[in-house]
């Protein structure tokens, strides 16, 4: 591993220890999110059953199951295709829709900065390889690093 990316992986997982377990978040309902929704440590019930091996999987598994009756987008493209579908989402979003963005600091970087920067979008968590954006005005213009 060159001294770059050494330095690189330091430099990003020093800021997100800190939020990693809700710890620093004020809001309840994002540290409910954080703590028993994205990374919530204990097996669900139907991992084995819909054969969710990986944490991935799994975390995502747990998104839709919190927000059974909301409108779950999830884009997992990169390039001009991720934006594109992006764009179609943001544009379409109703407050209870979320958004998933996969690959947020590789190929889909500048999508997500420019998912966070856009007006329309209020809470958003990055969550390291994936994004999750919600659009209700309800809730402060907020962005957790997870």
């Amino acid at each position: 591993m060159n001294l770059r990316r050494t330095t690189h992986l330091i430099l990003t997982a020093l800021p997100r220890a800190i939020h990693r377990h809700g710890f620093g978040i004020q809001s309840p309902w994002a540290y409910e999110l954080v703590r028993d929704v994205l990374f919530e440590p204990l097996p669900y019930y139907a991992y084995q059953e819909q054969r969710l091996t990986t944490p991935a999987q799994q975390q995502l598994f747990r998104i839709r199951n919190h927000y059974q009756h909301q409108p779950l987008v999830v884009i997992d493209r990169k390039g001009a295709d991720a934006a594109d579908c992006a764009e179609d989402a943001i544009r379409n979003a109703t407050p209870d829709t979320i958004l998933i963005i996969e690959h947020i600091h590789n190929e889909n970087a500048s999508l997500w900065e420019a998912i966070v920067n856009d007006p329309r979008t209020t809470v958003t968590f990055d969550m390291g390889r994936r994004g999750m954006a919600i659009f209700d005005k309800k809730r402060i213009k907020q962005n957790y690093l997870l």
